[in-house]
């Protein structure tokens, strides 16, 4: 049976020319030049794979079809990850006019930002309905927003400032009570269908009552917390980053007397602590980063291990860290 060498299929050059693109940006999410957080913002422009699916239709299979639709994936594949890099990173392309990075920041007359009307709302909670509370515990669970999280003395156990988009549920904050502690879960707004795109909510929370014992346990999708502590007395604290940023500031006075555990998969966390306070960091290390006062610990070893600060056995105030990191980063500093 002969076969027919004469013949070959038409290349892709279009599909060539995404996959390319789409893997130069991997390649430097995986390198840390850029956040993974980009591609919440990307995700916005999934319906350019619906245009140049129709174009490659209207043209054709033809040699000038396939180059014009290669040229178009190039360019709007560039532009997207473009105005991506920009809006995720809050900051413009220092090769681009201001006028430009400035039109993209603000949403490109509303082309770029799929955020309608937005709900603002705040809330303060005093739980007067509960006696006796001698501590508190904190869940937050949010899937990609920006978050702040403050304390203050005021008298209200908790103040939340919420920003979210009109078409989405609002956050939710439910509290239990048991033998003396008050147990708090606050859920951010979500979408109510499918939804591929960043919901761009935003909350600032407050901490009153700072001598109420509290534990934080904070779970951040995509987006950026910070999270700055001066006198709250803060016991327990876990946290779990996906692909966002989050930081956590703590000073004398609000430095977590318990447990410490973080864990990290493509994202970033770093945690600032007093530098008299001395720390033992028990680490499980993927293909990430981990550095501890300015060392580079993923350089040394991978896998697991322990760090020891150069001042934990002469230090009066001690820490045990617990951190997990696949491919994102952890860092420790001292202030």
């Amino acid at each position: 049976m002969e076969s027919n060498s004469g013949y070959s299929s038409p290349r892709n050059y279009s599909w060539a020319a995404f996959l390319i693109l789409v893997g130069i940006m991997f390649l430097l999410n995986t390198t840390g030049v850029v956040s993974w957080t980009i591609w919440m913002y990307v995700l916005r422009f999934w319906p350019i794979l619906i245009v140049l699916i129709g174009v490659r239709i209207i043209l054709g299979n033809s040699l000038f079809a396939r180059i014009v639709g290669m040229l178009l994936t190039i360019v709007l594949t560039v532009g997207a990850l473009g105005v991506a890099y920009i809006q995720a990173g809050g900051q413009g392309l220092s090769f681009l006019p201001k006028k430009v990075n400035d039109w993209v920041l603000e949403g490109g007359s509303g082309v770029f930002n799929l955020k309608a009307d937005t709900v603002q709302e705040s809330e303060e909670y005093s739980f007067d309905e509960y006696e006796g509370i001698k501590e508190r515990a904190f869940k937050m669970d949010v899937g990609a927003c920006k978050f702040t999280i403050e304390d203050e003395d005021i008298s209200k156990h908790l103040k939340i400032e919420s920003s979210y988009p009109e078409a989405y549920k609002s956050p939710k904050l439910e509290s239990s009570f048991e033998e003396g502690k008050l147990d708090l879960e606050f859920v951010g707004a979500s979408a109510k269908s499918v939804n591929l795109f960043y919901d761009e909510s935003e909350y600032d929370i407050t901490f009153g009552k700072l001598d109420t014992s509290t534990d934080l346990d904070i779970k951040l999708g995509a987006g950026e917390g910070r999270v700055t502590l001066e006198e709250l007395k803060v016991r327990d604290v876990w946290a779990e980053v996906g692909a966002g940023k989050l930081s956590m500031d703590f000073g004398m006075d609000s430095l977590p007397s318990g447990e410490l555990r973080f864990s990290v998969g493509a994202g970033q966390i770093t945690l600032r602590i007093p530098q008299r306070v001395g720390y033992e960091l028990t680490y499980d290390l993927g293909v990430g980063e981990i550095k501890a006062a300015g060392r580079d610990i993923s350089g040394i070893s991978g896998g697991r291990g322990k760090f020891t600060s150069s001042n934990f056995n002469t230090s009066d105030i001690k820490l045990n860290i617990f951190v997990s990191v696949g491919v994102g980063s952890f860092n420790i500093e001292s202030n």
